[in-house]
């Protein structure tokens, strides 16, 4: 069996605020080398990881952010894709997953965030 070049670990980050984040969500974004997402989500972190490599792109740019994102992990990077809330609610872990049957190499998690309108409850 082939081995996997990359890694893409899809993140969902919560609601919004730092402290909303799941510890294995932060976790993932320490250890990686890029992180990846809409520009909005990516701001809202990047403070918090200043040595990391950091791939943006704006609204309606999905597809071209899973590209850009899946082309980072291909070329051995470990790649944190961050989504806001769970990236499986609204979020783009299924986008992920289609666009990758083109990176075959590149290895895939998923790891679940807090729902922002569940985050509301509280």
């Amino acid at each position: 069996m082939k081995e996997k070049r990359g890694q893409l670990i899809v993140v969902g980050i919560g609601p919004g605020a730092m402290d909303k984040m799941t510890f294995e969500a932060y976790r993932a974004m320490e250890e990686c080398d890029v992180i990846a997402g809409y520009h909005v989500y990516v701001d809202l972190v990047r403070d918090s990881f200043p040595d990391k490599k950091f791939v943006t792109t704006t609204m309606r740019r999905e597809t071209e952010r899973c590209v850009q994102a899946l082309e980072e992990a291909a070329s051995g990077q470990k790649v944190a894709f961050i989504c806001s809330g769970d990236a499986g609610v609204y979020g783009l872990a299924g986008l992920i997953w289609e666009v990758a049957q083109d990176y075959p190499d590149v290895e895939i998690d998923v790891i679940p965030g807090v729902t922002a309108a569940l985050s509301g409850a509280a």
